[in-house]
């Protein structure tokens, strides 16, 4: 089952591109892997999105996604899964 999620989450990491964890609503969870990471780069003739979307795996087994606004620099939810 998925379960689509909205709005900002806040991250850790030293590079900005991968975070090593994650705030959820039980607190911060460490991301144990990164299993897939896409592009979307789309819609260039109105408001272009370009994001970088990644698969993690956190502590407890726990597994979601998220997105890197490229342009703005932000983390946002997009769904999680059982």
């Amino acid at each position: 089952m998925t379960e689509l999620l909205d709005g900002t989450v806040e991250v850790r990491g030293d590079d900005p591109a991968t975070p090593t964890a994650l705030r959820t609503a039980a607190g911060w969870r460490r991301v144990e892997r990164v299993a897939t990471r896409w592009m979307v780069d789309t819609d260039w003739w109105r408001r272009p999105v370009r994001r970088e979307y990644l698969r993690c795996l956190l502590s407890g087994g726990e597994c979601c996604e998220l997105y890197r606004d490229l342009d703005e620099g932000g983390w946002s939810w997009s769904r999680r899964y059982d």
